[in-house]
């Protein structure tokens, strides 16, 4: 059986789906309508439900039925294996230039960088009995280095889906959504945020449906009860103010 190239589909499906507006948009518009499908189970939100709405009314009844085709085909990109698929999708578009200052790390990179450093934190005995292990990305980009870690975490015998939770931030709107589509299809439990780091302003955030799946919270709680002080910030009184910001961008 002949291998498809997902990203060739994905790229020419994108393409002819409407001719009338540019490849970039429809593209923005794709991750929208896929954020918004991933959230509202969770958040059943108006301002989400308004959001889609809003933008799948810019398409025929058949464009937007391709929108789930390219769903499909991201899907299956993940499941054949780990990779920054909207990442490659996002340089192919030519949005990486020195004009924004975005330039993502290319996938094997990160693979690489993650097994250094999870070698390094493994052989440390850190990880031993460790009901939780959290990461923090600044500048999360579509999410690769955070992929790529939970990748590493699973060769090693790690349950990502239940030992894992994340932390990413981006300054730009299509990563954080972007980011929070590809941490979701796999299973990552995360909390996505739009904001600078640098100046510690934060505009919204969606957490993944597995930190609510695997109560993360719960855990973030336990440890902190443990430890006798708050090294992981509570994520709870923060839910509905979040939810209130969603998609104001």
């Amino acid at each position: 059986m002949e291998k498809i190239d997902y990203l060739k589909e994905f790229m020419a499906k994108l393409q002819s789906l409407d001719r009338s507006k540019d490849k970039v948009t429809v593209f923005k518009d794709f991750l929208t309508l896929c954020t918004c499908s991933l959230a509202q189970p969770i958040y059943r939100s108006e301002k989400l439900e308004q959001r889609y709405l809003e933008t799948v009314k810019q398409y025929t009844k058949e464009q937007a039925e391709e929108f789930s085709k390219l769903l499909a085909l991201l899907v299956m990109a993940l499941e054949e294996k780990y990779q920054d698929f909207l990442g490659e999708v996002h340089m192919s578009l030519n949005l990486s230039s020195k004009a924004n200052g975005r330039y993502f790390t290319p996938y094997p990179v990160c693979k690489f960088m993650a097994e250094i450093n999870f070698f390094e934190v493994e052989n440390s005995g850190k990880l031993q009995d460790k009901e939780l292990i959290t990461l923090s990305e600044p500048c999360c980009g579509s999410g690769a280095m955070i992929i790529a870690f939970a990748e590493t975490m699973r060769k090693h015998n790690f349950k990502y889906q239940n030992q894992l939770y994340v932390k990413a931030t981006d300054i730009n709107d299509l990563c954080l959504m972007m980011t929070y589509i590809q941490l979701s299809l796999l299973g990552i439990p995360a909390k996505v945020i739009l904001g600078d780091t640098l100046s510690l302003k934060f505009q919204q955030a969606l957490y993944t449906p597995f930190y609510y799946l695997n109560g993360i919270e719960f855990k973030l709680q336990k440890i902190n009860s443990d430890t006798k002080q708050e090294l992981i910030e509570p994520e709870n009184n923060q839910k509905q103010n979040m939810q209130l910001q969603l998609f104001q961008l």
